[in-house]
């Protein structure tokens, strides 16, 4: 609990001074702490500290993981998964109108002991016989990038009465490796084909879009029954300076708000980068490492 707090402390600090470097206010900053590989209990411990948001890559880890966490909570009067966030109907129909926004707030609702409503985001590629398992327990779907997966994902919030926030993840390698292309059996991410992620720098299989499909791929989904558009999402390129990259989405994010113009996240930013996404206009980051320390032998 001393480490997590301790971290936890070192990467809010960070966040302001970031934000204050960028003439950006800091409370406009979301804190994801990425939890995947981690325990359900170090997610109960960042919720007693303040954290509301938590990231998972992997259906079959995080599904377990947040029943257990809202288990946890059950006593402490925290409502399960979908009790006040998905339903549909909800103020003005926008995502800052009923999703929590920010990480760092009060970790109570009144009383000593109760802590706030966990949110999660799912971050991994998302194949789409998982798509109706995630949208059980996930608020946000971070890495939409095909026309397919919008569907498999409208059809699977829709049937369980759920509003699922949905973001564009953005694929930002090629324009940073413009050399590199899709390897033999890999496709490029396009809408309205079921593809495999595109190939980015070093070869390494990656998700998203292309920058110039963004639009076509964000009119589907702000049509779909069941989910909202909530922005935009990107990992930055390997072995290359990200500011560059971020910039590049922060364009892409922009381009998105002037048709859209509640669709204000940018989730971009890890433990390495964070400074430079925020200075780029980061909303969300995803930050795990800086708070659980390092992963050993889990890609």
């Amino acid at each position: 609990m001393e480490g997590l707090r301790s971290r936890l402390t070192v990467v809010r600090d960070r966040l302001v001074t970031a934000a204050r470097t960028a003439e950006r206010d800091p409370d406009a900053l979301t804190l994801i702490a990425v939890s995947k590989t981690w325990p359900f209990e170090d997610v109960v411990a960042l919720c007693s500290l303040g954290v509301r948001h938590f990231a998972e890559n992997r259906e079959q880890e995080a599904g377990p993981k947040a029943a257990a966490v809202h288990a946890a909570l059950a006593g402490a009067g925290v409502p399960a998964p979908g009790d006040q966030i998905r339903r549909p109907g909800l103020p003005d129909g926008t995502p800052g109108a009923w999703f929590p926004s920010r990480a760092d707030g009060p970790a109570t609702l009144g009383s000593p002991g109760v802590l706030d409503v966990p949110v999660w985001h799912y971050v991994g590629q998302l194949q789409r016989n998982k798509a109706r398992a995630v949208t059980g327990w996930a608020h946000y779907v971070q890495s939409v990038d095909r026309a397919r997966l919008v569907e498999t994902l409208s059809r699977a919030a829709t049937e369980r009465g759920y509003i699922t926030a949905v973001c564009i993840q953005v694929n930002l390698d090629q324009e940073a490796s413009p050399g590199v292309r899709p390897g033999p059996g890999v496709q490029k991410s396009l809408p309205g084909g079921e593809n495999a992620p595109v190939a980015g720098a070093g070869g390494a299989a990656r998700g998203g879009a292309l920058p110039r499909d963004v639009p076509a791929l964000a009119e589907l989904v702000a049509r779909a029954e069941g989910l909202v558009l909530a922005g935009v999402m990107a990992v930055a390129p390997r072995g290359v300076p990200p500011r560059p990259a971020f910039a590049r989405l922060r364009e892409v994010s922009e381009r998105l708000r002037s048709d859209f113009p509640a669709a204000t996240m940018v989730s971009a930013g890890m433990s390495s980068d964070l400074e430079d996404a925020v200075a780029e206009g980061a909303t969300h980051l995803r930050i795990g490492t800086a708070l659980f320390g390092e992963r050993h032998g889990v890609p």
